[in-house]
């Protein structure tokens, strides 16, 4: 479980679980995929690590990552972006039980929009 959760945590943003699975071969060969899904549902399940879902594919990122994402409508890639949305001032402002958020923000990405120039 340990090469799981460092490979979420050294990626720059989230990756699908197959993507986890090849970074996790390189460092144990005979990893299995059913092994890799297993580690990271245990993770989400222990607050580890988060998912989100773009259309059926699950992506898993890193905490404190905030859950913000850019979905690139050229390439469809999912991005981390910083975004501090503060669950505690708004809990405390409209009276409402928070667990989390997930926003999810649609355009091109840069290195979309760098093709385009």
């Amino acid at each position: 479980m340990k090469v799981t959760v460092d490979i979420v945590y050294d990626s720059k943003g989230p990756l699908m679980a197959d993507q986890v699975y090849e970074l996790a071969r390189e460092i144990l060969p005979r990893i299995s995929l059913g092994t890799v899904y297993r580690n990271l549902n245990r993770l989400v399940a222990i607050g580890l690590i988060s998912e989100t879902n773009v259309g059926s594919m699950q992506c898993f990122f890193a905490h404190p990552y905030s859950n913000t994402h850019l979905e690139c409508r050229v390439c469809g890639r999912l991005q981390s972006v910083p975004f501090d949305l503060s669950l505690t001032q708004i809990a405390k402002d409209t009276g409402l039980t928070l667990d989390g958020y997930e926003l999810r923000l649609k355009g091109v990405c840069q290195e979309c929009a760098d093709k385009c120039t």
